[in-house]
């Protein structure tokens, strides 16, 4: 994943002074860790990494501490195993750990995770490697990108949107968008890539492997 043009995507999109702490939207402290064992691992569909078992539970608590019920899980799900396969060690060439985080955006969202991520992780470039860390700062980045595309097409159009943008950086959606005559559909957005040919390739097959390839056996598994 590429976070590329923070700065810019709080200026044009996020508004990171305004409400972009899910925490003061949402109300207290998102749910600690579950402590309790993993539970049975029945019905796992073939794909799904046996890693994920152990996340289960506690991702399903964060991801609807900043989405509530409003939007499902299963998107959380299949972006991490599209970004990691649920490794905590996985490492990129500019990004680490389960979600895939580079050190500028770590450090970005280190200022901004509730109070209780923040003091489990001091740190000010943050703790991409840490699970805890890395799911409440994909399900924080990801509802901020999300709340801020109100204008796609279609909640699928939104999606793929909000997920090209974590991929490849919500500024270039902006350039992008503005080419496609401001088209409020994922599909004429993707066909403006302004980018090389395979940062292109890989923003446009990102959000598709994501919902149409993972999210089923997500799906399935979570019966959600």
């Amino acid at each position: 994943m590429s976070h590329l043009g923070l700065g810019f995507l709080c200026a044009a999109l996020l508004a990171c002074g305004e409400g972009a702490d899910a925490a003061d939207e949402r109300g207290g402290s998102p749910p600690p860790p579950a402590p309790a064992p993993a539970p049975a691992d029945t019905a796992r569909p073939t794909g799904i990494p046996r890693e994920a078992l152990a996340y289960r539970g506690n991702f399903i608590r964060i991801w609807r501490f900043y989405f509530a019920l409003a939007e499902s899980p299963t998107v959380g799900f299949a972006q991490v195993h599209q970004e990691s396969r649920w490794r905590t060690d996985a490492k990129s060439a500019f990004a680490s750990g389960m979600a895939q985080f580079t050190p500028g955006t770590a450090a970005q969202y280190a200022k901004i995770l509730p109070q209780a991520v923040r003091d489990q992780c001091p740190k000010k470039e943050g703790c991409p490697t840490d699970p805890n860390w890395a799911l409440n700062a994909l399900s924080l980045y990801d509802y901020h990108l999300h709340r801020d595309l109100t204008w796609a097409a279609t909640p699928d159009d939104r999606w793929r949107l909000a997920l090209a943008g974590y991929n490849g950086g919500a500024h270039w959606l902006v350039r992008e968008r503005k080419k496609a005559n401001n088209s409020t559909r994922w599909v004429d957005i993707a066909n403006a890539c302004m980018r090389s040919p395979p940062a292109c390739k890989e923003n446009h097959d990102y959000p598709v492997v994501i919902l149409e390839k993972w999210r089923p056996l997500y799906r399935t598994w979570l019966g959600l």
